[in-house]
């Protein structure tokens, strides 16, 4: 049945899309995978998505408005060295594309320091680009 009070979707329409954020997340983050100079980096799995995502019908127009956070799992690993995490990006946002990655290790002693640098050298970049 239509909305007489709302003809053309002209006034505000909002609808909640958070579920198919997590799922194109999932789908866009899960497995992205950079090698170079004998390391390996890889994020594992996205392990939550919180926040909000709606779609919003304003004048007829679609407007996009989100802002989650996204937790992932990653691996780095380079010759029998091995090494595994967690990033956390709190402000994924339709309005900021400088993002903020919040990198935790499994190990923190010294030697595996090199695999958490090419976490947050190469594999954060990566990352980006399947955000933007």
């Amino acid at each position: 049945m239509a909305d007489w009070r709302n003809v053309g979707n002209w006034h505000w329409k909002e609808r909640n899309c958070l579920e198919w954020a997590k799922k194109y997340l999932d789908e866009q983050l899960t497995g992205v995978e950079v090698s170079k100079d004998g390391f390996n980096a890889k994020i594992d799995s996205v392990d939550s998505v919180n926040g909000d995502a709606d779609l919003n019908i304003r004048k007829g127009r679609l407007i996009a408005i989100y802002d989650v956070e996204v937790k992932l799992s990653w691996t780095a690993t380079k010759g029998d060295d091995k090494l595994s995490g967690n990033i956390t990006i709190p402000e994924v946002a339709h309005d900021t594309d400088d993002y903020v990655y919040d990198i935790s290790a499994s190990n923190s002693s010294s030697s595996m320091l090199p695999l958490k640098d090419f976490v947050r050298k190469q594999l954060t970049p990566m990352i980006t680009r399947k955000l933007e």
